[in-house]
Formats: structure tokens, C-alpha cells, sequence
């Protein structure tokens, strides 16, 4: 797989390999000058030129310190990009080497436009995070505009619109065992810097179609990952509630068993003594009286064992508030909770039935709904009646089927005489109504 620090690795190689056309150029300028003062051409060197030429040592000196600044840039450029993602500053760099470049250009009296092709470079180099590579349209518009400047940059065009120094002109002031020479080296050196460029190109595609296709593995991957996570959570809740009932049918089996299997002898050996003996006929209910009271009691422990922790501890509302915050947390739902039932004094059973539902609604809303947000309010709109009422922005479902959550829902409203309805357009919404502590268990 193409590696990022090959491309640096090519950027760095074009960058040296443009230094190099840059002082071929400018020293051509100098030492063609010098072989034709040297040799009294002047005269005729002139008649060619039409105009009176820059200094060529100014023209040596310019392009080579605009050309410093420009690779000092570049340089900077690199190592920061390295360690921050600022695309702001990035876009200001890019910009800045694009003045420097120019400023090359015209120092080299436009004679040599391939410097522009290292700014393209860098340029998609250091925005290769910002642009998605089948943004065609993107990089469609880079590629016109820089055809569009490498067209109006060419000396052969820009002749015909100005005065420039010919440099083909200085060759042929020079041997004839010179100049053509100079002037094919010259030639290979821009032929070099393209082929280079384009190198980078392919290179530069292939390791975006490579970095495209990790990602998309590593997504397939985690996708992976998160279905087994998810058949994993399913099974482990399903053990968890075999477990659990096992637990229940074990105390209930413990305790509340052998109570009922005492009553039951009790209320069978009172069958038989209240023709005989009435004395001891009362004796024996009392008895049973007691051992329902006990048993009673234990029914009460082995429900206080499956009793929420926080209502151990906190209010109803405190409770509720409690454990809202945590599901918020964790799964940055955001919800809207409201309680307008006071202080009202609720039964253990009542308490349970409340905090067991809202926690199956909010599971029920983040793992089927996919909801982002849900409101809870609970209200009194009657002297008789606690309402609350559950709704999220999920999915919802044109029709709804039972499953094990609102198969529980549904029992556990029915164990304090309330009732409950479900409504899956717009999201999902639950209505449960409470009676007040008089009505319940009738």
C-alpha cells in the first residue's frame, strides 16, 4: 500500500529538482550575457532584443532569494500541517506560496512556469483531509484553473502581449557547441519537473483509493463488531431474566411456599374440627391468621429484593431523576421530564411499577426507536387518577406487536388496577393511568 511519507518524499524531490531549474535558468542570464559582452556581440545581441535587458545578476539574485522564501514557507508548511489540522491557516500558506511563485516567475522574466506545479502539489498534499477524493467537481475546478494558469503563463503566448527577454535568444549568442546543448537541458529539466508531477498524481490517487478502502474495511469491521455486540447484549439480557425469575421462583418457593402449604394443612384440619370443637376451632384460625401475616410479609421481602436500589434510598421523584441522568449520560438522549404529583405517597408496589416502566420505555426508545429525545410528564388530571404519559422521536411502528418489554409493561400496570395504551405514530407514546392508593387492588 502507498505510504504518505513516499509523497512527501516525491514533494521534496520536486522541490529540489525546481531549485535546480531555477538556477540553471538564472545562471543561463548570467553566463550568456557575460559570452556576449566577452566577445563585443553587444551590438547585435540588442538589435535581437528589441529592448535594453535587466541586469542578469539582478535577475539571478531575485529569483533565487524569492525562491528561499518560497521553499522556507513550504517548509513550515509541512511540519505544522504535521501536527495540526487548521484549515483556515492551511488555505492561508497555500495562498501565500502561490504569490511567492509568482513572484518567482517574474523574477526568472517568466521564462519558467513549472514552479506552479509545486504549489499544485503541495496544495493537494496538504488538503487531502479536507476534500473527499470523489469530490469530483472539487478537483475538477483545481485541475481547469491550474491548466488555465500554466496556458497563460507560457512565454510563447505571453510574447505576443509584452516585451520579454527572449533565453532562446542568449543560446544562440552562445558556440554553436554550446547553446543547443544548454538549450536541450533546459528543455529536459521542464519535461523532468511534468513527468515528476504527474508521477505524484498517480501516486497521489492511488494511495486516496487506498486510504478509502481501509476505511471502508475498518467500517465493515466495526459494523461487525457492533452486531456481535448486539447479539451478545440480547443473549446476556436473556440469561440475565431467566436468572432472574429462577431467583424469584426460588424465594417465592423458599418462603412464601411453605407458609401456603401451612395454610392449607391449617384450613384443612379446621374443616374437620368445626362440627366437633369450636374452642379449638378459633385456636386453629388464629394460627392460620398468623402464618398469613407472615406470609405476607415474606412476599413483601422477596419484592423489596427486586426492588430498585435507588428507591431504597431516594423519593420516587428523586429516584426517577437519578436514573434519567444516568441513561442521559450515557447515551446522550436528551429528556424532558416533569413531575406534578407532589408528594404523593405512593405504595412500595406502586413506586416499583412507576421506575420499572419509565426504565423499560427509555431501553424501549433507545435500542428499537432510535430516539434522540423524550418526554416524560407526569400529572394528576383528576382527584382519582395519576397519568403519566411517555413519548420519544423515534421510528415508532405502524403496528404494534408485544413483545417481552410491554408484555411486562401491561403486568405490571394490571398488579396496581391501572391501565395502559400504546401509540406508535409520530414516535411511540404510552399513556398509563394510575388509580389513587383507594381504588388500587380492588
Amino acid at each position: 500500500m502507498p505510504k504518505f511519507k513516499v509523497l512527501i518524499s516525491l514533494r521534496r524531490t520536486m522541490l529540489w529538482l525546481n531549485f535546480f531549474a531555477i538556477l540553471f535558468n538564472a545562471t543561463l542570464f548570467i553566463y550568456a550575457t557575460d559570452y556576449v559582452i566577452k566577445t563585443s556581440q553587444s551590438y547585435q545581441f540588442l538589435e535581437s532584443l528589441h529592448h535594453i535587458p535587466d541586469s542578469p545578476r539582478a535577475i539571478f539574485g531575485e529569483s533565487i532569494i524569492s525562491f528561499s522564501i518560497l521553499a522556507v514557507v513550504m517548509s513550515f508548511h509541512h511540519h505544522y500541517s504535521a501536527f495540526k489540522q487548521d484549515t483556515e491557516l492551511n488555505n492561508t500558506i497555500i495562498f501565500v506560496e502561490f504569490i511567492l511563485a509568482i513572484f518567482v516567475f517574474l523574477s526568472l522574466r517568466l521564462t519558467y512556469n513549472g514552479i506552479f506545479l509545486l504549489i499544485f502539489v503541495d496544495f493537494i498534499i496538504s488538503n487531502r483531509n479536507q476534500y473527499d477524493f470523489r469530490d469530483y467537481l472539487v478537483w475538477m475546478m483545481v485541475v481547469v484553473f491550474l491548466l488555465f494558469l500554466l496556458v497563460i503563463t507560457d512565454y510563447s503566448i505571453l510574447s505576443h502581449f509584452m516585451t520579454l527577454p527572449d533565453l532562446t535568444i542568449y543560446l544562440n549568442f552562445l558556440p554553436s557547441n554550446i547553446g543547443p546543448k544548454l538549450l536541450v537541458w533546459k528543455n529536459f529539466i521542464t519535461i523532468l519537473n511534468l513527468t515528476l508531477f504527474i508521477l505524484i498524481l498517480i501516486y497521489f490517487a492511488i494511495y486516496q483509493l487506498n486510504q478509502e478502502n481501509d476505511i471502508q474495511n475498518k467500517l465493515a469491521l466495526a459494523s461487525k463488531a457492533n452486531y456481535e455486540l448486539k447479539n451478545y447484549a440480547a443473549l446476556s439480557e436473556y440469561i440475565a431474566k431467566d436468572r432472574e425469575r429462577k431467583r424469584i421462583a426460588r424465594d417465592i418457593h423458599d418462603s412464601v411456599g411453605h407458609a401456603l402449604t401451612g395454610i392449607a394443612a391449617g384450613i384443612d384440619a379446621t374443616l374437620v374440627l368445626i362440627d366437633v370443637d369450636k374452642d379449638a376451632t378459633k385456636k386453629q384460625l388464629v394460627k392460620i391468621q398468623t402464618a398469613v401475616k407472615e406470609g405476607i410479609k415474606d412476599v413483601r421481602k422477596a419484592l423489596n429484593r427486586i426492588r430498585p436500589g435507588a428507591l431504597n434510598n431516594y423519593t420516587l421523584q428523586e429516584s426517577l431523576k437519578k436514573m434519567l441522568r444516568e441513561y442521559a449520560d450515557i447515551s446522550r438522549i436528551k429528556i424532558d421530564f416533569s413531575y406534578h404529583w407532589g408528594s404523593a405517597d405512593f405504595e412500595k408496589t406502586t413506586e416499583d411499577v412507576v421506575f420499572r416502566i419509565i426504565e423499560e420505555a427509555i431501553t424501549n426508545s433507545l435500542r428499537h426507536g432510535h430516539a434522540s429525545q423524550v418526554s416524560i410528564a407526569c400529572t394528576k388530571p383528576d382527584q382519582k387518577t395519576y397519568q403519566m404519559v411517555i413519548k420519544d422521536n423515534g421510528t415508532g411502528a405502524q403496528k404494534i406487536v408485544p413483545g417481552y418489554g410491554i408484555t411486562q409493561m401491561k403486568e405490571r400496570v394490571a398488579i396496581i388496577n391501572g391501565k395502559i395504551s400504546f401509540d406508535g405514530q409520530n414516535g411511540f407514546t404510552i399513556v398509563v393511568d394510575i388509580p389513587a392508593e383507594g381504588d388500587m387492588y380492588d
